[in-house]
């Protein structure tokens, strides 16, 4: 595993921030930083940003501290390393149904795809909140219910899901997953 730190130091919100990567390739990351609890939304197209905290966890863990332009170099040396204008960009909000009884209709703001991964999703609909994300390189459903959210059946090829406890589900696509 090759999966690198850096040192926290990128003030933001308070708290102090470090950069979390793979130099051997994205899905190694994925994996591990789904093992840290990482919501998949927060990836940046060639890394994590991780408060200290998670930093301390992700050592825990096995990855390895490196200074941060040692952390670039592995990366550009891998052929990982994103320029800023390929990075996938902020998240929009373009949906959010709260309550209602049913499960909402999502089809009118995301891909055809997601919408098909989302039928997939059990909640209890009268407390559950569903939001809608889309940022150019994907979209994403994101269930949220201290009740409970699952995933009853597979998803269709080409959907990520993360789950988050079980009271919160992520189901992404790349853009392109229909329409």
């Amino acid at each position: 595993m090759a999966v690198l730190v850096d040192e926290a130091v990128w003030p933001w919100r308070g708290a102090r921030w470090a950069h979390l990567v793979s130099d051997v390739s994205v899905a190694e990351l994925h994996g591990f930083a789904d093992r840290l609890g990482l919501r998949r939304m927060s990836f940046q197209g060639d890394h994590y940003d991780v408060p200290e905290s998670v930093r301390a966890e992700a050592l825990a863990l096995g990855a390895e501290a490196v200074r941060g332009r040692d952390l670039v170099r592995r990366l550009r040396g891998a052929g990982l390393r994103l320029a800023a204008v390929d990075r996938p960009g902020r998240w929009e909000e373009v949906g959010r149904w709260e309550g209602g009884g049913s499960s909402p209709d999502v089809g009118p703001v995301v891909p055809d795809l997601l919408g098909l991964a989302f039928r997939a999703v059990g909640a209890d609909w009268t407390t559950a909140v569903t939001a809608a994300f889309r940022r150019p390189a994907e979209s994403a459903l994101v269930v949220e219910d201290e009740a409970g959210v699952s995933v009853a059946r597979p998803l269709p090829d080409g959907v990520e899901s993360r789950h988050h406890g079980d009271t919160m589900v992520e189901l992404l696509v790349a853009q392109g997953g229909g329409r």
